[in-house]
Formats: structure tokens, C-alpha cells, sequence
């Protein structure tokens, strides 16, 4: 079964006036904060939207635009009982599907909550790659062209899925890993996709789970990544 979703554009967003790119989770700070003047405080079905394309299966995760492109991560059921996890590319102008690239399978009984979706992590942009997370079904790195790139699996078991978005800071991509067995925070190496670190919490958590996305911070000096 396919659960159609949909993703739309706001009229005032195609007329010449699209604003920065929003190429990761919260945008360029993470904050949620855009420096654009030009976007509409009301909309509905039908106001202020340009067009409407339905979406293939179920995903949590935020769209990002980069130059023209929507990039986005889907998790679609198929007939002989998997998912398979997908990143694609859309054209911001008409919403016309560019490309479709699956990365990665897994059976259709793996524990998700009903809040959750098995493709929850929103994406990063990042010049001409771009970097997706699929909790522990592993993360990937395209070209913008939809070519793999490399791809990089670290098993744990989620209570409910995943939910926290990775970040990226210069060549490292960092995420949090919070199972009910093991729970630590890792960076891969950007290039590669070879885990660089793994950081152990070292709590005692009731339930082992987080959906947190790393933000990155600088205190005098020195680069942190607070989760």
C-alpha cells in the first residue's frame, strides 16, 4: 500500500523572489531563522500555492532546496512486504520528479511508532553532495546528479525509529545513535563515510531513545556539537 503525500511551493516563492537555499534540518543556522522578506504570512489549499505533486510513501523529514532543486527522502512500501528508503529530486519550479535514487531495504515488521516514519532525518546539501540518514538503516552520500557516492550502516535498535537529523561540520557528518541497547554519538568521515569517532552518553536512560539533531556551536574557540 502507498500512502501519497505532497509537497507544494508557495506562489510568492517562484516569481523571481525564491529567497537563501534551506539546505539542512532548520535551515542555514539550524535555528530555524531566514533572512528573506518575502514570504507569505497566510496560506491554504490554495492560497499562495503554485503546485501541488503527490510523494511516493512516508516521511517525517523536511524537504531542502539548493539552486533550483528540491531534495527530499521517502520511505515506500512494497508489494512483497519491504520498504525501501529513497532519496529523489524535484524541480522547485513545477515540482516534476528529476531523479529517484533507492538506497536502502528492510522489512516491513521492523518496530516504527505510529508518529514516526521510517524516513524521518532530513536531508544536507552540501556544494555538490548531498547526505542522507536513515537511523539504522544506514546513511548514504549522492552527488546532486542521484549517484551514490558511499553509503555506511551502524546498527542499533530504536524504541520507535529515528527521528534526529545528522549535521555536518566541515569534512565530518555527526549524528546521534540511541537505541535501547547502545547509545552514543558518531562522525563519519564526510568523504568516505568511514566512522571517524564514536562518543559513548554514559547514561542510564528509563527509555533509550532521542530525536535529537545535533547543533553546532563555537565556545571560545573550540567547536561543539551539543546533543
Amino acid at each position: 500500500m502507498f500512502t501519497l503525500l505532497s509537497v507544494a511551493t508557495l506562489s510568492i516563492a517562484t516569481s523571481g523572489l525564491r529567497g537563501e537555499d534551506w539546505r539542512e534540518f532548520r535551515g542555514p543556522t539550524g535555528q530555524g531563522v531566514t533572512t528573506s522578506q518575502q514570504l507569505p504570512l497566510t496560506w491554504s489549499q490554495t492560497e499562495h500555492v503554485t503546485w501541488k505533486q503527490p510523494i511516493d510513501g512516508v516521511a517525517w523529514s523536511s524537504p531542502v532546496v539548493s539552486e533550483g532543486v528540491i531534495y527530499l527522502t521517502s520511505a515506500i512500501e512494497e508489494p512483497a512486504g519491504h520498504f525501501a528508503l529513497v532519496t529523489m529530486a524535484r524541480s522547485f519550479e513545477t515540482g516534476a520528479e528529476l531523479w529517484r535514487t533507492p538506497l536502502f531495504e528492510h522489512d516491513a515488521k521492523v518496530e516504527i511508532h505510529q508518529k514516526n516514519s521510517h524516513a524521518s532525518p532530513t536531508p544536507i546539501v552540501a556544494g555538490d553532495r548531498i547526505y542522507v540518514h536513515f537511523g539504522p538503516h544506514g546513511s548514504a552520500c549522492l552527488s546532486t546528479a542521484g549517484k551514490v557516492l558511499w553509503k555506511q550502516t551502524l546498527p542499533y535498535r530504536p524504541q520507535h525509529g529515528n527521528g534526529g537529523s545528522p549535521a555536518l561540520f566541515q569534512d565530518r557528518l555527526i549524528y546521534c545513535c540511541d537505541g535501547t541497547d547502545v547509545q552514543y554519538v558518531t562522525a563519519l568521515d564526510a568523504t568516505t563515510g568511514k566512522e571517524l569517532w564514536k562518543t559513548p552518553r554514559d547514561t542510564k536512560p528509563d527509555r533509550g531513545f532521542s530525536f535529537s539533531t545535533p547543533l553546532l556551536i563555537e565556545v571560545n574557540g573550540t567547536w561543539q556539537a551539543i546533543c
